[in-house]
């Protein structure tokens, strides 16, 4: 049983126990944390270059990060 399953398990019986009430999130909702977004943007960027060492990844990110509006 994995994590998430177990959790929306304890979750339900809490939920039919009148503990608590769920709230819906709807599938495929956006992400309201912009940061993330842009985190996915540079790892995106950085990737698509390839750095070759710690140094290069550092200038990478140094560079990708002033070209992101």
């Amino acid at each position: 049983m994995t994590p998430n399953t177990l959790c929306k398990g304890y979750l339900t019986k809490k939920e039919s126990d009148g503990v608590l009430r769920q709230m819906t999130w709807p599938p495929r909702s956006p992400d309201l944390n912009p940061i993330e977004m842009v985190w996915d943007e540079m790892d995106r960027r950085v990737k698509a270059k390839g750095p070759t060492s710690a140094q290069h990844l550092w200038e990478l990110l140094q560079d990708r990060w002033k070209t992101i509006s």
